[in-house]
């Protein structure tokens, strides 16, 4: 997969579709229909997604999360244990209780997924707790992307967050031990739970792909053999 076509189509979209919204003649109107079926045609998937429910009512647990259907059965698979795999830790650890989680498609197109899961729980010995993860898949290899295969130069991206952090009134910068990422729109967006032990919320910090295309992994290799 092409990670920079992915992202920039959308800003591609954006700008076709902004281009048409003169209002006026019929011949505006019939300039905006053309732009319309365009971006329609851009926009266009080659898998469907399906909305599924995990509920365990002894320990109050409700997980939406959602699979990938008519797509390359082998990709397919591949990508919905990905996707399923918030079931697997929050639904199967006898330790949470009281789970709610639902999901967001941030960026769905046919290079990429983005999947956002938010809700709340309970987790034993620590109490209620917040609960924020993503999964973004390469449609091409059903590999998934993170931060880790995501940024090649670590330390020039970090100076990049650090200067954000502290635009967005963290005086300290980013203070964390793992950094999550999702993509959406021309943006990834990074988010991490701060080290403060009194700390309830998840940061987020989002930086446009243009701000740092020349640090990141363009491919995220063949096809996975899982």
């Amino acid at each position: 997969m092409n990670l920079k076509k992915a992202v920039i189509s959308t800003v591609l979209i954006t700008s076709i579709a902004l281009s048409g919204c003169t209002v006026g003649s019929p011949n505006n109107k019939q300039h905006e229909n053309e732009i319309k079926s365009q971006v329609e045609e851009t926009e266009k998937l080659n898998y469907s997604i399906d909305k599924e429910l995990f509920k365990d009512k002894s320990r109050n647990i409700a997980i939406y999360y959602p699979q990938i259907k008519n797509y390359s059965e082998k990709l397919m698979n591949n990508m919905n244990k990905s996707l399923q795999e918030i079931v697997n830790i929050y639904g199967n650890d006898k330790t949470y209780t009281d789970i709610s989680i639902d999901y967001k498609i941030t960026k769905s197109s046919n290079d990429i997924l983005s999947v956002l899961f938010k809700g709340k729980g309970k987790l034993s010995d620590i109490g209620e707790i917040n609960i924020m993860q993503s999964i973004n898949l390469d449609m091409a290899s059903s590999n998934e992307m993170n931060y880790e295969n995501l940024i090649k130069d670590k330390e020039a991206v970090m100076k990049i967050l650090n200067e954000k952090a502290k635009k967005q009134g963290l005086k300290d910068g980013i203070e964390a031990e793992g950094i999550r990422i999702y993509f959406k729109d021309s943006n990834v967006v990074f988010y991490y739970m701060p080290l403060d032990d009194s700390a309830k919320e998840f940061i987020e910090i989002t930086v446009p792909y243009e701000e740092i295309k020349e640090y990141i992994n363009e491919s995220f290799g063949e096809e996975s053999a899982n």
